[in-house]
């Protein structure tokens, strides 16, 4: 590759990463203005959850249709026209007047935004060598906590200017993002061997993808260990550290944020760690370990001060950042239909972070230590736990996944070496 292409590959993988790190914001926001949406709706516990919610239904129902898109159609023209369109469903957030209104722009959001990461990753498979796979998927995946842990900056901006136009401001700045797509963004290098999207009929390939339990087991491990980030991040953990520990919004959006930034340096760290090792299963199975000990401390260590607290969450988001592994070992199983195998992955992924907030909201509003009826400000520390239970039985099941996973890699190759990407020949016949 040449240092002009070179120079453009990286160009069209930031501005298809900028578009993976507004999706987290979106999928954040709730968690900042949860007592804003609360009030503006006049909603409980488990509404707000379904509200939140709504974008990842959306965003898992998508997963497949976008693999196959960008499978057959190419990247571009999906990507710029899902920018657009998320961009819309932000403005049209900002200005919801009522529940059903705002989950509908969600729901908007959410299917727009389900290109961003499959997008960015087929990109990255045309631009890049095979090599580097795990590694950009690792710094795609970083752009995602960047994101994720932009809630201390956008907490002051609502506080400055109110969550209404704190949203609309996202929502104007991603529209600017999409006509820098527009401009820069193309399918693959110029002249490449590949010059056009595949056309031939991919039903059976769509099968074949679905019944592999290969490619399950992988999904379970990508989506059990990383709920911490949807369920905790995304929506219920600002609210559980001002009742435990006492701290007002913006700071315990800043103490959230610690979660997201482990996960920018675990998701680093994890993509270039499997492809040095030559390895995909022992990162994931060390991850597994790592995250379920340190979330069991972290929340049910009797007497645990913030700063363990703090340093516990950032842990987590290190180790549960080892899900893009994951997305390594999809494009491993059938490289030649990654964006097929990828969507079912993140299809799994999402419907998992869909149900995780209802079920939070819902446990929370059983639990409420006010009792039957109790408003949001009734909810306590030890309800926050209780209902985070399940975040810690689902890592359990992660890392029971990890140990079952299928290596995708070559052992005979020293680390550090570039390896050959294994070719699934059933997939291609």
């Amino acid at each position: 590759m040449n240092p002009n292409s070179t120079l453009r590959a990286w160009l069209v993988w930031t501005l298809a990463a900028l578009f993976v790190v507004f999706n987290y914001i979106h999928q954040v926001v709730p968690n900042i203005i949860a007592d804003d949406l609360s009030r503006a709706f006049n909603v409980n516990a488990s509404a707000l959850g379904n509200i939140a919610a709504s974008y990842f239904y959306a965003y898992a129902v998508l997963q497949i249709p976008v693999g196959f898109i960008v499978d057959r159609f190419g990247t571009r023209w999906p990507l710029v026209i899902t920018i657009f369109a998320a961009a819309l469903g932000t403005l049209a957030f900002s200005a919801a007047n009522a529940a059903g209104n705002a989950q509908l722009t969600r729901v908007i959001m959410g299917g727009s935004s389900a290109f961003s990461f499959i997008g960015c990753l087929k990109l990255v498979q045309e631009w890049f060598p095979p090599s580097r796979f795990s590694t950009l998927a690792g710094m795609t995946n970083t752009a995602a906590m960047v994101g994720a842990a932009g809630g201390a900056p956008v907490a002051l901006l609502v506080k400055s200017v109110g969550w209404r136009a704190a949203v609309a401001w996202l929502g104007g700045a991603e529209m600017v993002l999409a006509v820098l797509a527009l401009l820069m963004v193309r399918d693959r290098p110029a002249g490449s061997i590949d010059s056009e999207p595949q056309l031939e009929p991919q039903h059976g390939n769509i099968v074949h993808v679905v019944i592999n339990p290969h490619v399950w087991i992988n999904a379970i491990y990508a989506t059990s260990i990383s709920l911490v980030f949807v369920a905790f991040g995304g929506l219920w953990g600002a609210n559980y550290i001002q009742k435990a520990y006492g701290v007002s919004a913006i700071a315990a959006a800043g103490t959230g944020a610690l979660l997201f930034l482990g996960g920018i340096a675990g998701s680093l760290f994890y993509g270039w760690y499997s492809d040095f090792v030559g390895k995909r299963k022992p990162p994931m199975v060390q991850a597994g370990i790592g995250a379920l000990i340190t979330m069991s401390c972290m929340l049910y260590l009797p007497g645990l001060p913030l700063i363990g607290f703090k340093v516990g969450l950032f842990l987590v988001g290190f180790f549960s950042s080892a899900n893009i592994v994951s997305y390594a070992v999809a494009r491993d199983l059938y490289p030649r239909l990654a964006g097929l195998s990828l969507g079912f992955l993140s299809t799994l992924y999402y419907v998992g972070s869909a149900t995780s907030q209802p079920l939070v909201g819902m446990l929370l509003e059983r639990r409420n230590s006010g009792g039957p009826g109790a408003g949001f400000a009734a909810l306590t520390a030890g309800d926050f736990r209780f209902a985070f239970l399940p975040l810690v039985f689902f890592m359990l099941v992660g890392l029971i996944a990890a140990m079952l996973v299928k290596e995708t890699l070559a052992d005979k190759h020293p680390p550090g070496a570039v390896r050959p990407v294994p070719v699934n020949r059933a997939a291609l016949s």
